[in-house]
């Protein structure tokens, strides 16, 4: 895994990290982009976890660094908290999956913890992430080497939260 790290308020370094993403795809590594604010961290504020379709694969690893650091003892107060944003229809099956792969793995992460939203066309994912997590200690949401191409604003745009970690795993991982 390689971490890129840029500052939100001043992201000067981010096109040489957008840049440099392809190359070590091309390893065989699993990314993370941290965008760091000035913003004073409240750890029991918690990890708010966000999962789409589009980006699942992504979703264990997501979900494991998450545990991993609520693992520190600053964290130890917070929670992981998963919010997926899905079709009206896949909302029952989207909770079972999820409860399921907590159980699996035997995570800390109560089913309570779990929010469903229903797709809306009209709120852009980057404003449902800013309305809900304001208040979380870190977010941690999903990217695809792909986004680059056509999304030039893959990392920013996230203005009333503060650190937000981007994750890109190399495939899915298993959590046992």
């Amino acid at each position: 895994m390689i971490i890129f790290e840029f500052d939100k308020e001043n992201p000067v370094n981010l096109k040489q990290i957008s840049e440099n993403i392809p190359l070590v795809k091309a390893g065989n590594l699993d990314i993370c982009v941290l965008g760091s604010s000035r913003r004073q961290i409240v750890y029991k504020q918690g990890i708010h976890v966000w999962i789409r379709g589009i980006d699942f694969e992504n979703s264990n690893l997501m979900i494991l660094l998450s545990y991993i650091i609520l693992g520190h003892p600053d964290w130890r107060r917070g929670k992981i908290k998963i919010i997926d944003i899905c079709k009206a229809e896949d909302m029952e099956k989207t909770r079972n999956n999820l409860i399921e792969l907590i159980h699996k793995g035997h995570l800390p992460i109560s089913p309570n913890n779990i929010e469903l939203i229903k797709v809306d066309e009209n709120i852009s994912y980057k404003s449902q992430i800013n309305s809900r997590s304001g208040e979380a200690g870190l977010t941690v949401v999903g990217f695809r080497e792909e986004q680059l191409k056509y999304d030039n604003d893959l990392f920013t745009g996230y203005d009333k939260i503060g650190d937000i970690l981007f994750v890109n795993a190399t495939g899915e991982k298993k959590i046992k």
